[in-house]
């Protein structure tokens, strides 16, 4: 399935992916800065993540239908080509985001043969990586988008 009433399906699913892997990274950063946000959040963040981390890759082949359909148009390849790496940010956000979640679950945490000071510093470090896995997956799909909307335009 390539289209929704006869209206390809990239764009539409597209809007999605650019609203939510901002707003996830979002949430991402917010549970890294503000520990009590995470515990209050819960399983959302992870579950965010991953409902996006599931998007990406339907708008990616969404869009390489579109393409096919449009003939390989050149003026969308760095599009396309960006398109196809955003799931290299989106990947690595889902399974640090799900770490930390794990991480702040007893049954979890009690089972990592650490001591209390190393499970601070593996969470701060977490922490760490989720906000520069976020930053990065801000970034790209603005690229994505940029392109796209550059040659769709243009």
């Amino acid at each position: 399935m390539d289209s929704i009433a006869g209206l390809p399906l990239h764009p539409l699913i597209v809007h999605f992916v650019v609203v939510a892997v901002p707003v996830t990274a979002l949430v991402g950063i917010v549970v890294s800065l503000w520990p009590r946000a995470r515990t209050h959040l819960g399983w959302f963040p992870p579950l965010l993540a991953l409902v996006t981390l599931i998007a990406v890759p339907i708008a990616s082949n969404a869009g390489e239908a579109l393409e096919e359909k449009l003939g390989h148009p050149a003026s969308i390849a760095d599009h396309a080509e960006l398109g196809d790496k955003l799931i290299l940010a989106v990947a690595p956000l889902f399974l640090m985001m799900l770490a930390q979640w794990l991480l702040d679950r007893p049954a979890c945490y009690e089972r990592i043969p650490l001591s209390a000071a190393a499970l601070i510093w593996a969470r701060r470090g977490l922490a760490l990586a989720v906000m520069l896995a976020a930053i990065a997956a801000i970034w790209l799909v603005f690229l994505v988008g940029d392109t796209g909307a550059r040659a769709v335009w243009s």
